[in-house]
């Protein structure tokens, strides 16, 4: 079973986990290993599919009574970041970047940790997405045989591995890179066209 790295003993040690450790445990003795980031053979993609990118400023990893008691006044707060902003249904696969940046800027504005960021995020999400993502959560009880996650880390890992798969990308910078403006066409508009 996988679980995030918080020790209740040492506050320092829930601020500086870069990179993410998780704790395995196993009969008897637990074991630390680092969460792999997601592998890509095209290096273009290498930051933007790397857990690191979408880290926060706090990164406690606790979320008890105490942050749960807290979740309306700061996911109410949350929104305000989010100014309008769709919330993230995963029709669009690739809009998972722009909402991740959304997302991040948004919990740092509020000083939400990674412990609380985990159980937010289905609060900007909806549809399909918001229920797959549910069922990953730890206290979740549709939670589907080896898809768990029980850290903010491994939460984006699984975001990014399922909806930024490395073929959609390739294909997105491909139909990108032949983009040409046409000559009648306002800069605004090729900007716009290109963000679709």
């Amino acid at each position: 079973m996988l679980q995030s790295s918080t020790s209740e003993d040492s506050e320092a040690s829930d601020q500086d986990p870069i990179p993410a450790q998780v704790t395995y445990r196993g009969t008897g003795s637990a074991s630390t290993a680092l969460l792999a980031p997601i592998q890509c053979s095209d290096d273009r993609f290498a930051t933007v599919l790397s857990y690191e990118t979408y880290r926060l400023r706090n990164k406690k990893a606790k979320y008890g009574s105490a942050e749960a008691r807290k979740m309306g006044r700061k996911t109410r707060d949350m929104k305000h970041s989010f100014a309008g902003y769709p919330p993230f249904s995963g029709k669009e696969p690739l809009r998972i970047f722009a909402w991740l940046r959304k997302f991040v800027k948004a919990c740092n504005d509020n000083d939400v940790s990674e412990g609380m960021a985990l159980y937010a995020a289905p609060h900007f999400m909806t549809g399909d997405a918001e229920v797959r993502y549910t069922r990953v959560l730890p206290d979740s009880a549709g939670t589907a045989r080896g898809a768990k996650v029980d850290s903010y880390p491994e939460a984006i890992n699984w975001l990014l591995s399922t909806y930024a798969e490395p073929h959609t990308l390739a294909l997105a910078q491909e139909t990108f890179s032949r983009a040409t403006k046409e000559p009648d066409e306002p800069v605004e508009a090729f900007a716009s066209r290109l963000r679709v």
